[in-house]
């Protein structure tokens, strides 16, 4: 996918001030944006987030379909204050919304505000993972997508799950395990298959940890950044949670039983989840196997061996 460059500060400008129609704001550019390019705006009291979509033909109009479909379900996200396909003078597709109160949860100090911030985030994941998508994987984001049914690149979770399986557990094998255990992995993995495409496709949020989880004064406030939204099954984003948990606090509990509180899960549900994040982890590390090696790789690692562990008894 061809990407363009960051538009010059100048254009960034002029496109706020005509958004918010007022050139008495300040501008800065966030770095942690990954798949955008995100600047913070302060304006009249408020914090807006402009992102800018860097891929050629590609459009923020599904994504702000989601955010409005989820608020209108008293999901707590982000609001979109102004969006275009494509703005004529940076030539990329524009979204500024409001902010989300407060910081990631992942800055909490208090772990029984942790815990309880982690219950109200269940809940509204759990409501998330309700809305249907046609068809699995990264949601569809061309033009002529907004408005419509959510729409999934591929016809089939199966080709999901193992378009870069094998290719990962190789890597893996060449470079972080040992061949019995990517054996194992594999072995695992295409046992649970069939439990794991179990369910017609619902939306997952794609990249749920602690970083996307907000508060402010000990309160829950918000999810944030809808970047990575996928057609999945609906125990994906619990999977990916499990499997970036602990890096600092231990939340997994506390967000299943607020998850539970919306939808109950069983006991095959509690095998799929650990199925997910068994597989997230290893596709996590082909990923970035290559990058700086970090404590990222080394979580991991870790985690993978602990999920490969639980199923060896449950399966």
């Amino acid at each position: 996918m061809i990407k363009k460059d960051a538009p010059h500060i100048d254009l960034v400008k002029q496109l706020v001030s005509d958004c918010l129609n007022s050139k008495a704001f300040m501008l800065e550019r966030v770095l942690s944006g990954v798949s955008t390019y995100v600047y913070r705006v302060h304006f009249d009291g408020n914090i807006f987030y402009l992102r800018i979509l860097p891929e050629h033909n590609l459009s923020f109009g599904v994504e702000v379909h989601v955010h409005s479909l989820l608020r209108e379900k008293e999901v707590q996200v982000p609001e979109v204050i102004y969006f275009e396909h494509h703005n004529e003078a940076i030539g990329m597709s524009v979204m500024l919304v409001k902010e989300i109160h407060g910081s990631s949860v992942e800055a909490c100090s208090s772990m029984n505000e942790y815990e309880g911030i982690l219950f109200e985030a269940g809940k509204q994941i759990a409501i998330l993972n309700k809305v249907k998508v046609d068809g699995f994987g990264p949601i569809k984001r061309g033009k002529e997508e907004y408005g419509i049914a959510l729409r999934g690149e591929k016809n089939s979770l199966h080709d999901y799950i193992y378009e870069y399986l094998d290719e990962d557990l190789f890597l893996l094998s060449e470079n972080v395990f040992n061949k019995n255990v990517t054996s194992r992995i594999k072995s695992t993995l295409n046992t649970g298959t069939a439990q794991m495409l179990s369910h017609q496709s619902y939306l997952s949020h794609g990249d749920f940890d602690d970083s996307h989880i907000f508060f402010h004064n000990g309160k829950f406030t918000g999810i944030i950044d809808f970047g990575e939204i996928e057609g999945n099954s609906p125990l994906y984003d619990l999977g990916h949670y499990k499997m970036h948990d602990g890096r600092r606090y231990a939340g997994y509990h506390s967000l299943v039983k607020g998850y539970n509180e919306v939808k109950a899960l069983t006991y095959d549900d509690q095998i799929e989840i650990d199925l997910w994040a068994l597989w997230i982890g290893v596709r996590r590390l082909g990923i970035v196997l290559n990058r700086t090696w970090g404590s990222y790789h080394e979580h991991l690692i870790k985690m993978v061996n602990i999920q490969l562990d639980i199923l060896s008894k449950k399966l």
